[in-house]
């Protein structure tokens, strides 16, 4: 079974059971796996109710995050925007956005932009194309990760 390198979250139930099978584990290993995937866990070592056979062969066989944080800039008024690198070499931005006691997140949708706004880095290529439901959430999950 050659799932190497993949990213945990876009594999299938079916899928992943498989492999945890294959590793030699009970079937019930996915569900808690992906209880952790849910909560976010950006280690495999955090799965700390698995066994450390299994744990060293995600790490193995797998990825919880398949993008690169490039740049982390902090704004005064405590705007933080994230420049992130996917595999395939393209890179969007995210920002968390902080205002009183409310938190807004702004998500890239697609791998630059037609606008061209020159505030957004987003844009400066152009578009390039769409960004998938997995990096999408990636993305929440990082700047989630800054509050």
């Amino acid at each position: 079974m050659d799932l190497t390198p993949s990213l945990l979250r876009a594999l299938t139930d079916g899928t992943f059971e498989a492999w945890v099978v294959a590793q030699g584990q009970p079937p019930f290993r996915r569900k808690q796996v992906e209880r952790w995937v849910a909560r976010a866990a950006t280690d495999f070592e955090q799965m700390s109710d698995l066994p450390a056979s299994l744990r060293a062969a995600l790490k193995r066989d797998f990825a919880l995050r398949s993008s690169r944080v490039i740049r982390h800039l902090r704004d005064a008024d405590g705007t933080e925007k994230l420049l992130l690198e996917w595999p395939d070499g393209a890179r969007i931005e995210g920002v968390l956005l902080r205002e009183g006691h409310r938190r807004t997140i702004c998500l890239s949708t697609q791998v630059g932009c037609a606008m061209g706004c020159v505030f957004c880095a987003s844009g400066l290529d152009g578009l390039e194309r769409n960004l998938t439901s997995e990096e999408i959430l990636e993305q929440a999950l990082r700047l989630v990760e800054c509050l």
